[in-house]
Parts: C-alpha cells; structure tokens; sequence
C-alpha cells in the first residue's frame, strides 16, 4: 500500500494533477416542514336572536330578523404557512394548536299569567356566554392571542354595556301615585269596560270621596263598565251605588284566595245582603273567582261546585243575571269541562301579550283575539268575552316585550283597534297597592290618562 500511494504521489507532481477526494462516510438528512401559526385578527359579528319554540315535542327554530342584533359572535382566523428545509441533522416539528369556541344560549319562557296578587314563576333572562381559549408554544402567538382576547373582552363588554343602558332608558319612569299612569296622550278610544279597585298606594281602603272622583273620571271618559274582583273596601256601600247613579254597570267579582273556594262564602253572603236589599240592576254579571285553577288555589272540580251553590244561592235572592269564571286562556283549553260542565253562561279569559315572549307590544291585539278565538273553539263555540288584558308600562324585558309608556300605548290601541272596544283594560290607575310581582310590572298598568 505503502509504494502505491508512493507512486500516485510522484505521478501528481509530475503531471500537476489533482487527487480524487476519498469518501469516508456518506450522510442524507430528511427534509423537516415547519407550520408557522399567525393570528391575524378577531372579527365580531352581530347576528340576529333565535328563539327556539317546542310544541308537542317537534322543535321549531325561528331568527327574528326584525328584532335588533344579538350577542356579539366572535370568530378568530387562522393562517397556516408551511415551510420545507434541508437540515444536516434532525429537527422538532413546531406546531401551534388555536381553539375558538363560541356559545349562545337561548332560553324558552312558558306563558304566565297576572293575577292580583302577583305569583307567576320568574322569567329567565336570555343570557349570552362567549368563551375562547387558545393554546401555542411559539411566543409570538401567545403575545398576539393575549392581544385578540382583550380585544374581544373590549366588544363584549361595550355591547353587554349599551344593552343595559338601552334596557335601563326602557324602564325609567316617573310616578306619584295612584291616579297617575305613565302616558297622557289621551288619544286612545275607551273600552267597553275597565278594572276599577278601591285600595290607596298603602293598601288601605280609599275614602268614599275618593271613590267618587275616581268613578266620574272613568264616567267621564265614557265608560260604562267596570270591574272589580272582590266586595271589600266600601264595594257594596259606595262603589255599587255611586256607579248606578252614574249609569255605569258592574261586573261583581269573589276573589277566591290560597285558602281555596270557600274563601268567598263571606263575600257571596255580604252581595246577597245588598242584593236584596237594593236589587241587583247595577250588576252586569257576576265572577265567581279570577285565575284560581292558573294559580292553583282549588281544581276544576271544586271551582264548579262552588260556581253551582253561588249560582243558587244568587237566583234564590232574586239575581236573574249572568255569571261566569275568569281564566287564562290555557285553563279552558285543558280542561273543557270547565266551560261546558261548570254551568257558567259564558266563558271569561285574561289572555296578557306580555308573557308571551314571541310578541312584541304591536301584536297585543292579534294575540288577544286569537286567543279569544282558540278558547270559543275548546269550549264548543260557547261566547267569550275579554274579561282582563292590558300591558305594562315599567317593569322587567321579557323576550320581545320591553315595557314602557310607549310600547303600552301602542299595545293598548291595538287591543281596543282588533277588539272593537269590547273589552276589560286592566287598569284604572297604577296600582302601587300591589306587589311589584317577579317580573316587576304588577304595579304599572294603569290607563285612565290613554283614553279619549
């Protein structure tokens, strides 16, 4: 070996000729792809509510693009750049793994309905979750998503902000009292009837003075029915005969409490007394209980019982008039025999816009005659009559419904537009006598300065 390479040296001095290099070792490296992850930005949309609806257990999806935006959605985009390298030795593929996530809840609200006093079950506030996390092992992405998600903290803050300013502005009012309400257009036709009660703001029993001027401010507006729901607080002894000096019928009440039917025999026996005593020619029908199978107070069974002994009770004292029940809708509807077996000579509903919170103030009057329509059909076409509805003018946003001085004139004029007029307005004046009730409205239906 020794004299070979002896003799290529000589050789390559002689000719001047480089020597051929010698591989010892031969090495080939894998190509290595590297995903840079950029974000690029965060965009917030505002898209429009859904509200799902459930009837007998199919699901019907409705996007209400008249109603304003919802929630802010927010989105992050995502660009991935990959990049091919030769290395002499193995390289870490760098990865970075972005997540988006985006929840919106939509709650459903059953129908509830206002009784004096207030119990119906608390409304759920739509609520809006947003929630984003992201995760990178490159410090440029961790640094830039901090930034996005102040960001979208910032949109959804400022949104969650205007909301409640808006909400806020919605239910501002200012009231002194009873005899005041929160509008006075007076520009509205009067219904052929309206609720009268004869509580001051403190709960105690109004003067009869008091009584006076409030019945000729509503015989002033040419109303020529009320209603009240029970026979306390100077009802027999004031309320009845300065309203048939007045011309103006009564739909006489018997308010059946927590207590159950039996609540009213002390009532039922005080009318009688005044019955016979100066005849029953005020009287335009008669109520035996108002909402007492909605609330629960007694079942189906016992209210027309009741109904039954009052009604005889009431003919055997010379009363030759008409009586009936008061209900939501949704009573007479799941239970028929409650107008066709009961006795009652028409049926008597409550139906409120308020509660349903597909409507907005603008379909009271659609609303309140459909439904007056749907409970004629449950109860083999007997006659219905509108026995309370109305609409607040402060308290709690439901769904669509956002109460107001405004959103009650405009829901009170299509009630009076759709009816006729022929219809029962709850109420008078603000009741202030009431508990506010669980959406806050119980103490804000008062008309009297809407009407003509």
């Amino acid at each position: 070996m020794i004299q070979i390479l002896t003799f290529l040296l000589i050789v390559q001095w002689a000719i001047a000729a480089p020597l051929p290099a010698i591989l010892t070792r031969y090495h080939t490296a894998n190509p290595v792809t590297v995903v840079n992850t950029v974000t690029t930005g965060t965009t917030t949309l505002l898209l429009p509510p859904v509200e799902i609806f459930i009837s007998n257990g199919v699901s019907y999806t409705f996007t209400h693009t008249e109603s304003p935006a919802g929630s802010p959605t927010t989105s992050t985009v995502v660009t991935n750049e990959p990049t091919t390298t030769a290395q002499d030795t193995p390289a870490s593929t760098q990865q970075a793994n972005t997540k988006a996530a985006t929840t919106q809840a939509v709650p459903t609200t059953p129908e509830t309905q206002t009784v004096p006093p207030a119990t119906q079950t608390q409304a759920t506030q739509p609520t809006q979750q947003t929630s984003q996390a992201t995760q990178a092992t490159q410090t440029s992405a961790q640094t830039q998503q901090t930034q996005t998600t102040q960001q979208t903290q910032t949109t959804q803050g400022q949104s969650s902000q205007a909301q409640q300013t808006q909400q806020s502005q919605s239910q501002t009012q200012t009231s002194s009292g009873s005899t005041e309400t929160s509008a006075s257009s007076g520009s509205i036709p009067a219904p052929s009837a309206i609720v009268y009660s004869p509580y001051a703001d403190d709960g105690s029993c109004k003067a009869p003075s008091e009584i006076q001027t409030d019945l000729n401010l509503i015989s002033s507006k040419n109303i020529k029915n009320i209603r009240v729901y029970g026979a306390d607080c100077h009802t027999l002894d004031a309320v009845l005969p300065m309203a048939s000096d007045l011309g103006i019928k009564v739909n006489q009440g018997f308010w059946i409490s927590s207590a159950g039917v039996d609540s009213i025999d002390d009532a039922v026996d005080d009318f009688l007394a005044y019955g016979e005593k100066n005849g029953f020619g005020v009287i335009d029908f008669i109520t035996v209980g108002n909402e007492a199978i909605n609330e629960k107070y007694c079942t189906v069974s016992e209210l027309t019982s009741k109904i039954a002994l009052v009604k005889a009770k009431l003919k055997s004292a010379g009363y030759t008039g008409k009586i009936t029940t008061s209900e939501p809708p949704v009573s007479f509807i799941n239970n028929p025999e409650l107008c066709t077996k009961s006795g009652i000579d028409f049926v008597g509903i409550n139906p409120h816009s308020y509660f349903n919170t597909n409507l907005y103030a603008s379909d009271a009057g659609d609303y309140v005659t459909s439904q007056q329509a749907a409970t004629a059909e449950a109860c083999g076409n007997m006659d219905v009559l509108i026995t309370e509805t109305g609409y607040p003018s402060k308290g709690n946003v439901n769904g669509n419904n956002v109460p107001s001085p405004e959103n009650q004139e405009i829901a009170i004029r299509s009630i009076i537009e759709k009816t006729g007029g022929q219809v029962t307005i709850l109420t008078t004046y603000n009741d202030f006598w009431k508990h506010p009730g669980p959406y806050g409205i119980e103490q804000y239906f008062g008309v009297i300065t809407l009407l003509q």
